[in-house]
């Protein structure tokens, strides 16, 4: 129990302070508890009114996620006991903060999904506990996230663990070693706070194109809705952040959607810097830059592997004459942050933190590969366009699409991609003929890298 508690119930409720410390807090908001020193933590933690903090229920709204992000007033508001017993809340919301519009009716895979409480199994949790322990050969009481490795090595029991699902509490800190974004936070030359210190001018045309989007890219979810909601601060830093230290890239609206869905489960400097991972190191250049190279590349790697894996599908498409890019463009731009329940993502993000972006490939032939016997029998091309589109939202088994993926993909691995990406993108240049440069030649590279 002492290891459990060290572990994953240490979760700091930073980011409630009373409103005399509201405008310092947020300043500090940048700096990850870990980077404070002492007297920092100590004088920060004396501001904190304890008395104040609503909690949610364990399976109930918002209880899934970072504490630092449970929307205080909304839950005040829903705390207070209506006069008239009868009457309904203006809205409900998810364990993730999503507003469930019962008028509307919820999204395809929401009846299911929605009936299935977020809650974390003890027991997949401990099983998780004893490997890390196991792993580092620690003492049940010795082992905290400090002694944790920095990167975990990739072991075959690792990748089998992560495909069952990372326990919830686990998952920011897992996330940060799978993807080498906490490596890469501890060797950085420069400081989140710099970052925000140095990307906080209103006056770029990027800070005003992030300004437009703020409130457009997460608007149902209680953290995103509002100007004052406790998420916009801290994207609008990140997404500031991103477009500064990666000039060639700038502010591309696919990124709002990932750093949106990663800062409602953990803090806003790791989130900076798993979206920097992303960039760097999971995705291919050119993914995010204003010519897309490397997105459009992946386009013609999924249309090729379907032609090699789902070859029925592929005929279907061929003799309707469907551009199948300009549904899935999105799904890959976005990691399906924007297309599958969020119950669904987290279990595929467990998986593309330790494997990459072969587990977009993956999941996508997945996805069709479950919906083919169905495409198969539409009439037309609008019909096969738009049940393409839906797919992602009928989505309500991940076990199933996991299932599914390992069965269908598993010949596939990263050498292929990579030999397919080549190809493709050769195809690409050849097309586009000297208006671009070969992305691979120049990687995403971070400002200072830039300017040597």
């Amino acid at each position: 129990m002492d290891l459990a508690k060290s572990l994953f119930e240490n979760r700091n409720h930073e980011g409630y302070v009373g409103k005399d410390a509201h405008t310092r807090r947020e300043l500090e908001m940048a700096i990850e508890p870990d980077d404070m020193d002492d007297s920092l933590v100590e004088n920060f933690s004396e501001n904190l009114n304890m008395n104040d903090l609503l909690t949610p229920t364990p399976g109930g709204p918002f209880s899934a996620l970072t504490p630092s992000m449970w929307p205080q007033d909304i839950m005040a508001k829903q705390s207070v006991v209506p006069d008239d017993p009868n009457s309904q809340p203006e809205y409900r919301f998810d364990e993730f903060g999503f507003r469930v519009d019962e008028e509307d009716g919820p999204e395809q895979s929401s009846n299911k999904l929605l009936g299935i409480p977020f809650v974390e199994d003890p027991q997949h949790r401990l099983q998780w506990v004893a490997h890390l322990e196991f792993s580092h050969n620690k003492e049940v009481s010795d082992l905290t996230w400090d002694k944790v490795e920095v990167r975990l090595p990739r072991t075959d029991k690792l990748l089998t663990m992560v495909k069952s699902g990372i326990p919830h509490s686990l998952r920011p800190q897992m996330w940060l070693r799978m993807s080498g974004a906490l490596e890469k936070k501890q060797q950085s030359e420069l400081r989140y706070k710099e970052i925000v210190k140095m990307s906080s001018n209103d006056s770029l045309m990027t800070s005003k194109q992030i300004e437009k989007d703020l409130l457009h890219t997460m608007p149902t979810n209680a953290c995103y809705s509002r100007i004052n909601s406790t998420g916009i601060p801290r994207l609008r830093r990140i997404l500031r952040g991103i477009a500064w230290l990666y000039p060639d890239i700038g502010y591309c609206q696919g990124m709002g959607m990932i750093a949106a869905s990663l800062l409602l489960f953990m803090e806003e400097e790791n989130a900076f810097w798993i979206m920097v991972t992303i960039v760097e190191d999971l995705l291919p250049a050119s993914y995010y830059s204003s010519t897309l190279l490397g997105i459009q590349a992946d386009q013609r790697v999924l249309r090729t592997l379907i032609t090699n894996y789902l070859p029925d599908l592929d005929e279907t498409l061929k003799n309707h004459d469907i551009e199948l890019s300009l549904i899935t463009l999105q799904w890959f731009l976005t990691l399906f942050a924007s297309v599958v329940h969020m119950k669904i993502l987290l279990r595929i993000w467990d998986l593309f933190f330790f494997e990459g972006s072969t587990v977009l490939f993956q999941v996508t032939l997945s996805m069709l590969k479950i919906k083919e016997p169905e495409l198969k029998e539409l009439e037309n091309a609008a019909q096969i366009f738009n049940a393409l589109s839906d797919i992602p939202g009928y989505m309500d088994d991940v076990d199933k699409l996991l299932e599914i993926s390992a069965q269908l993909t598993n010949s596939l691995n990263e050498v292929m991609i990579e030999t397919y990406r080549r190809r493709h993108l050769a195809y690409l240049m050849a097309d586009q003929g000297a208006l671009v440069g070969n992305p691979e030649a120049v990687p995403n590279l971070p400002k200072q890298h830039l300017a040597r």
